[in-house]
């Protein structure tokens, strides 16, 4: 072999060696950085709400290549690397310079790593000897193969450490100066660039004044390189550079616990929520301005939500008030807690009816009632809020005043599957029981709901029957910079449009609850919003729930521990949080509140025309009637003429049918020349009420057989059994329970009696001592 060949030969085996150093791989993963990346959690205009620790246990934030801020840059190329651009991912010159200058200190004093090899070392875990040194450099040089000048200039603003778990330039601005990297001014831009070198001794907290030192080093070489003029440098130096002490964002913790408690891991660089921090800041004053309020009534939590209803999206969420009460159970979130919702169900069992038939023009009976249930012999008996029966009440009234037993008698009439249906199809998930076993007590809210589902449903009522899926996160960014939006749901129609207008015309009608909530209370505003209250059994929980077209706000009222409130129900308790929510969101989404220009909470459907009926009856008005009122009803209906007022003896007089004509004996509305008429059977009367009519009483109510069970959230006052016969004869009928007197009324007028646990049997007798008599069982 020639000197020659040979000569050829360690030089192609150089230039390999030089190619393979050069252009080798990377090490698998290396540029997959997923465990140095901490996530960020931000509202819908990019607010932080929360940070978390990456794997490594710090803050990081990621700088894209093509969005690094230029006087950053220029700070750390002039601190750490003035011929990053020249070299090829290391400088001989920096190497004999730092050996130069290492041999006159006799100690190591200057290193003469490049930008890219300091990289490297972020990247890989080395040891400090001359072999791990050796691997650095490869690195290095394959790192400047492989990428661009700025990308590699991205990858160590977003590696390096400025100490006090602030991973990056970006989380180092944000955490030390308030700001993002790009409003960084070049003193700033300085200071942090000093840092990297020795981020512990350089402790800015610890250490101001030799982290001061450091910058103003920085500063100098940046002259020198040209990046700053003489001017621009006086101004640097005299800048004051302020500090904060940024303590971890946490806003909204049961909300973004939720959000991202549905994320797999490994969490993404950046979730972008819907939130609306501004208003979630108004929710919790509001809460706090009421917590006095609250605790008078004994309760320790409440929970807010509230949503866009165009859009589907979160924009306030509070789970119990105070996070960090402990006493209290303030870590739990009420806003996914199941509760019992009390009448804040009824409005889904009106529109129900309405798709069945019915409208707010039908008439219902207030009257005392008995129900089956699944369990043998076992009556359902609901009574009003305030015990009062109001006799005939349209549906209008009747959902609008809450009332109990319409709402009951409505469910009988179109079933209980169907409204569990309706309900679930709503999107509320924790009804996963039968029919049977929730009964009609269903529409008084004995079933337990979750408060962001009810929303959701209440929402599907405001975009007239359309139910959607509501949403947290509007974009997710994965750690390699990609931004990803999240898809809303499509909406899904589960009722008619005529049928949602009804509910929200009526839950906005605030002359049709006056009679039992009043004027001027937390449920009227200055524009329309449809309302409504509901209270739990024992009055542990108590609700408020509206909308508006803009947006849905829910408000749950009550204790962690299911301990009583006093004197609370969801017009004491929830509805002022309501009212004080509702306006700030709706300011808040409008810029205002709705205005007489606006468009109305809910447009009547084309199929609905305004129709005068007659208040009493629900049916057309005729001149007779004395109140008339007037309602959308659909043009194509018959509907008939009341005949419940008619001329008699030169005056109007109501001709009552017979459901009611008890009730109207006992309020006194019975006119006395109808009596004669009462008293006979009408047309089609059972045979129990005919047998009664012609020989002995009969009782009417209670039923034979029936069980009744106490209801715990009425007061003893209200737990009375109104005992009811008929009889030909117009005397007085005596009542007896066990034997024992409890009272004398008229036919069809009820005496009532006190429920007393046991088994009892009732009886009625007339003047000729012909009886009837009912054995009942009271729970």
């Amino acid at each position: 072999m020639t000197r020659r060949t040979l000569a050829y030969g360690i030089g192609l085996l150089s230039l390999l060696a030089a190619a393979w150093i050069r252009c080798g791989p990377l090490p698998d993963g290396l540029l997959s950085t997923p465990d140095q990346v901490s996530t960020e959690v931000v509202d819908r205009r990019g607010v932080p709400l929360y940070e978390s620790l990456s794997a490594n246990a710090t803050r990081s934030r990621f700088l894209p290549a093509d969005r690094l801020p230029e006087t950053l840059v220029e700070a750390t190329l002039a601190a750490e690397d003035r011929r990053f651009f020249a070299h090829p991912g290391v400088d001989p010159l920096a190497v004999l310079r730092a050996l130069w200058h290492d041999l006159k200190a006799g100690r190591m004093a200057e290193g003469g790593s490049t930008l890219t090899q300091q990289t490297a070392k972020l990247l890989i875990d080395r040891p400090r000897t001359l072999r791990g040194k050796l691997r650095e450099t490869v690195l290095a040089l394959r790192l400047e193969h492989r990428l661009g000048k700025r990308e590699i200039l991205a990858l160590y603003l977003s590696l390096a450490p400025y100490g006090n778990q602030r991973v990056g330039a970006e989380a180092a601005s944000r955490g030390y100066f308030g700001c993002g990297a790009a409003s960084l001014t070049p003193a700033q831009a300085a200071f942090l660039a000093g840092l990297p070198q020795r981020p512990t001794v350089l402790d800015p907290y610890r250490n101001f004044d030799a982290a001061l030192r450091r910058q103003r080093w920085v500063l100098a070489r940046m002259a020198e390189e040209g990046y700053l003029d003489a001017d621009e440098l006086a101004r640097a130096l005299a800048e004051r550079l302020r500090l904060v002490r940024d303590p971890a964002a946490f806003t909204a913790h049961h909300f973004v616990e939720r959000v991202l408690s549905s994320l797999p891991r490994p969490w993404p660089r950046r979730v972008e929520t819907t939130l609306d921090t501004a208003l979630q800041a108004e929710v919790r004053g509001i809460l706090e301005m009421h917590r006095d309020r609250l605790r008078d009534h004994g309760a320790h939590a409440a929970a807010v939500a509230v949503l866009d209803n165009r859009r589907g999206e979160w924009l306030a969420w509070e789970g119990s008030g105070d996070y960090f009460d402990a006493d209290h159970g303030g870590a739990i979130d009420g806003v996914v807690s199941p509760r019992q919702p009390g009448s804040a169900l009824k409005p889904f069992t009106y529109a129900l009816a309405f798709e069945r038939g019915f409208t707010p023009a039908s008439v219902l009976p207030d009257l005392p009632s008995h129900f089956p249930t699944a369990l043998d012999g076992v009556v359902y008996s609901p009574r009003n809020y305030d015990g009062v029966f109001r006799g005939p009440l349209r549906a209008r009234p009747a959902l609008a005043g809450s009332e109990n037993i319409p709402a009951v008698w409505t469910l009988s009439q179109v079933g209980v599957p169907g409204l569990l249906r309706l309900l679930r199809q709503a999107g509320l998930t924790t009804l996963d029981k039968s029919a049977e076993h929730y009964g009609f007590a269903l529409t008084m809210g004995d079933a337990e709901v979750r408060l962001d589902e009810l929303v959701g449903g209440y929402a599907a009522l405001a975009r007239g029957g359309l139910a959607r899926a509501p949403t947290m996160i509007r974009a997710l960014v994965r750690p390699d910079g990609t931004r990803v939006e999240m898809p809303s749901s499509e909406p899904q129609r589960i009722l008619s449009d005529r049928a949602a207008f009804w509910v929200a015309d009526v839950l906005s009608d605030s002359r049709a609850r006056a009679y039992v909530f009043g004027v001027g209370g937390s449920l009227d505003f200055p524009f329309q919003v449809a309302a409504k209250t509901g209270t739990s059994q024992a009055y542990r929980d108590n609700w408020t729930l509206g909308f508006t077209r803009e947006v849905t706000v829910g408000v749950w009222v009550g204790n962690f521990d299911r301990e009583e409130l006093r004197n609370s129900s969801g017009v004491t308790g929830a509805a002022p949080i309501f009212h004080d929510v509702l306006l700030a969101a709706q300011r808040r989404v409008m810029g205002r509140w709705p205005g007489p220009d606006d468009p109305p909470l809910a447009a009547p459907p084309p199929d609905l025309v305004p129709r005068q009926i007659c208040a009493l009856s629900g049916l057309a008005a005729t001149e007779l009637c004395p109140s008339v009122e007037t309602e959308w009803l659909p043009p194509d209906r018959p509907l008939s003429s009341c005949r419940w007022h008619r001329h008699r003896q030169g005056r109007v007089v109501v001709s009552w049918p017979p459901r009611y004509r008890a009730w109207a004996r006992e309020h006194g509305r019975l006119d006395l020349t109808t009596i004669a008429e009462a008293s006979r059977p009408s047309e089609g009367a059972s045979p129990r009420a005919a047998e009664a009519a012609g020989e002995a009483p009969g009782i009417v109510n209670p039923p034979k057989g029936a069980t009744y069970l106490r209801d715990p959230t009425l007061r003893d006052a209200f737990q009375t059994l109104p005992l009811r016969a008929i009889a030909r004869s117009r005397a007085r009928l005596a009542w007896e329970v066990d034997g024992r007197a409890v009272g004398s009324a008229l036919p069809e007028a009820a005496v009532p009696w006190p429920l007393v646990p046991g088994r009892h049997v009732v009886s009625v007798r007339d003047e000729h001592g012909r009886r009837d008599e009912a054995e009942i069982m009271v729970k």
